[in-house]
């Protein structure tokens, strides 16, 4: 064969064996043609948002490898999430900053902050993304933010202590759970027309009520009560959405938190803090206990299982296939990972210092490339599905001026990397071989 070289032909013998090296080329551009149709089809993991409380940020958990991928700055004390429906953006809310951080999810960085009322917590988003709401304890408000602009356009008078929200699957009515005040901390919840942002009726719950949550047909509205002193019996109130009553009460364990619906509405995942019903003073307080997840069914909205998770559970939400739950402890510094099938904890991740909330994305389909100063592994490029669940508690404080915080890379591995190359090598190997015979 002759080809041109620095202007003079050359000739070079080739052998089959050259040419079974061109041949093991070809092999591995298959190969590598395979590894962009797996990340194509098989990429799809959505994230979970753990808000860290104490140490005031984000840590992000990628669910198909239950590895923490980023960790994102946030206001003082964040103690909300919630997803849109998208998953382009995570709204936090910084309870001890009056704020709301905006995230933007491509990025890992926030992008915004918007000033609310006094003590955020709760945090709710419509379904066609256009508004988030804000339950903002200590002013008794709901703050309603345009997302198109990150203002605030209008403030809802509630009753006592709003604590969470929920809204509907039609987009047309928020739930606001208020907690109740002193001495018999009556809870209530408080339903919202979203068109014309005014309450239409007020529902009567159990004492200390701590999540809320709807169902995915929107026909019922669950609500998790804590009934503290000197009662301590846990229930979940369940009220039918076309005559605002409450339809049944059902018991759970001790000192419960929150509560998430599974996708296809037929359980619920109630967290609990106290499960054995221990004497606080005696066995150094509910940290020092092993926490758990009591499992409802909704048909019979009977308790059906229990769970054993870290210390202190608070906010649980379930991943949009239902194959997963995951909850925040935080007494353990950790995020369980349940698997539904099994009623098994199947993974437990270390996460910042006193997680309280969890928001779980839509399915992602991700592009090979990654945004500048960003730490996610992949770029999320389109989405499908929402998770709706709840956020826990504690009062205000401080403001400052809008600012762009960047996200703090975490060290973890590509989650498809050493798979895909070891199937590469196998490849490539298999052919060298065949054409080495």
């Amino acid at each position: 064969m002759k080809f041109l070289y620095r202007g003079k032909f050359c000739t070079v013998a080739i052998s089959n064996k050259a040419c079974g090296g061109s041949n093991i080329l070809k092999a591995f551009g298959i190969a590598a043609l395979t590894v962009l149709i797996l990340v194509g089809v098989t990429g799809a993991s959505p994230f979970a948002y753990i808000a860290d409380l104490e140490s005031n940020n984000v840590s992000v958990i990628d669910t198909a490898t239950n590895i923490v991928t980023a960790t994102v700055n946030m206001g003082n004390e964040p103690a909300g999430v919630a997803v849109n429906p998208d998953g382009t953006r995570v709204y936090v809310t910084n309870c001890m900053s009056n704020s709301v951080s905006v995230i933007d999810a491509a990025k890992n960085k926030v992008i915004d902050t918007v000033y609310v009322g006094s003590y955020p917590y709760g945090v709710a988003i419509t379904p066609d993304k256009t508004k988030v709401y804000v339950a903002n304890v200590a002013s008794n408000t709901i703050s309603v933010i345009d997302t198109a602009t990150n203002n605030v356009t209008a403030t809802v008078k509630v009753e006592n202590l709003a604590y969470k929200i929920a809204v509907a699957p039609d987009g047309k009515k928020l739930y606001a759970l208020n907690h109740g005040i002193p001495p018999d901390y009556q809870g209530t919840v408080s339903v919202i027309n979203i068109a014309t942002n005014t309450i239409t009726t007020t529902v009567n719950v159990e004492k200390d009520p701590r999540g809320i949550v709807v169902s995915p047909d929107g026909t019922k509205v669950y609500v998790v009560n804590s009934n503290g002193y000197p009662y301590y019996k846990g229930t979940v109130s369940v009220i039918d959405t076309a005559t605002n009553n409450v339809i049944a009460t059902v018991p759970v364990g001790n000192l419960p938190q929150g509560i998430a619906v599974s996708p296809d509405g037929t359980k619920l995942y109630v967290t609990i803090g106290n499960p054995g019903r221990y004497p606080l003073e005696k066995v150094g307080g509910v940290t020092a206990i092993t926490g758990a997840v009591d499992v409802i069914d909704t048909a019979k909205n009977e308790f059906i299982g229990r769970v054993g998770v870290g210390s202190a559970p608070q906010e649980v939400a379930v991943t949009p296939d239902g194959n997963e739950v995951y909850v925040v402890n935080s007494g353990s510094n950790t995020t369980s990972i349940i698997d539904t099938a099994t009623n098994k904890v199947n993974a437990t991740v270390p996460v910042g210092r006193s997680p309280v909330a969890v928001g779980i994305g839509p399915a992602t389909k991700f592009s090979s490339t990654t945004e500048p100063n960003s730490t996610s592994l992949l770029s999320p490029i389109s989405q499908t599905e929402n998770q709706i669940n709840d956020t826990g508690m504690i009062v205000n404080v401080g403001t400052v001026d809008k600012q762009e915080k960047e996200s703090i890379p975490t060290k973890a591995p590509i989650p498809f990397l050493s798979p895909i190359w070891e199937l590469i090598t196998i490849i490539g190997t298999v052919e060298f071989v065949r054409k080495m015979k």
